[in-house]
């Protein structure tokens, strides 16, 4: 097998991981018995257990002491807010909602790059945000209307993606800097031992006996296959693939999202959701086709 096909197949198995998180985590939330920042919790420690299990058995590599205070706060945006919002923003949106917003993490990288990074929007960088900019709209006023959707998950999801984007542009040195399972592996340890107030409160209080089967088997989706493996395909694909091929694999998530959570009886998909949607990949499309910004265009979205 070529190293670009294994890129490519690495890429859209990520994709469609990632599209499945969504609808996997509506189902547990809406048993009633874990809520979102209960999920979130467990997301962060879990994975953060896992990617030190799996670093024993690769070369170490030890971080710079001066890194640590930027890692610490790549950590807290990356992993720490952009997961937890995430989580608890589909508790109370649509699972094709979720993903949709999702997909602007671009164009936000885009923004903050041309506010502290001087780098200039170009006319088809500025269509890409006032259509995309567009369908958020019209996505969020379909959830005031209650399609299916309501407005304080979709926010918090729009700022878990907001934080995303900080990871992505403000921190790019680190994330070239070291490899994937040393800083996956840092920036989740520390992002659990930041939500431990939040965490250990959360599990007292959850009735852990009242979680059926279907719920344990989403809340090892949610750690080990949607974020934990996830993350080592994404990186797989980046290695071998250019960033604008990589990031043309986000336009399967909202699909998958929205399939899957139709079937499951999680979510209602209406034409202006369809409309906003449509909207919202055009407008990311024209941007993340854009060369400069191809660089954050390949990020994995929550």
């Amino acid at each position: 097998m070529s190293e670009s096909l294994k890129g490519h197949l690495a890429a859209l198995t990520a994709a469609c991981l990632f599209g499945l998180m969504s609808p996997v985590c509506k189902v547990v939330m809406n048993s009633g018995v874990m809520d979102g920042p209960a999920l979130a919790s467990l997301r962060v420690s879990g994975s953060a257990l896992m990617f030190w299990l799996v670093s024993f058995f690769v070369r170490g590599q030890r971080v710079r002491r001066r890194d640590w205070p930027a890692l610490i706060a790549m950590s807290l945006c990356g992993m720490g807010l952009n997961q937890f919002l995430y989580v608890t923003g589909v508790q109370y949106t649509s699972p094709t909602n979720g993903c949709v917003i999702g997909t602007n993490t671009p164009i936000m990288a885009l923004l903050l790059s041309a506010v502290f990074l001087k780098i200039r929007i170009t006319r088809r960088r500025g269509l890409g945000i006032v259509i995309a900019c567009g369908g958020a709209l019209l996505l969020l006023l379909g959830s005031a209307q209650g399609e299916g959707g309501r407005l304080s998950g979709d926010f918090l999801c729009l700022g878990s993606q907001a934080a995303a984007a900080c990871y992505f542009v403000f921190f790019r040195r680190l994330i070239r800097r070291y490899r994937v399972i040393t800083l996956m592996k840092w920036l989740f340890t520390i992002s659990a031992l930041a939500v431990l107030p939040i965490s250990v409160p959360e599990w007292q209080q959850l009735q852990w006996g009242e979680l059926q089967s279907e719920e344990w088997m989403g809340c090892a989706y949610v750690v080990g296959v949607g974020t934990f493996l996830c993350y080592l395909l994404l990186n797989a694909g980046q290695s071998r693939l250019a960033p604008p091929v990589v990031a043309a694999y986000n336009y399967v998530q909202p699909l998958i999202a929205a399939t899957v959570g139709i079937l499951w009886g999680v979510d209602i998909l209406t034409w202006q959701k369809s409309f906003a949607i449509l909207l919202i990949l055009a407008g990311v499309w024209l941007v993340t086709t854009s060369r400069r910004s191809a660089a954050q265009a390949n990020a994995p979205q929550h």
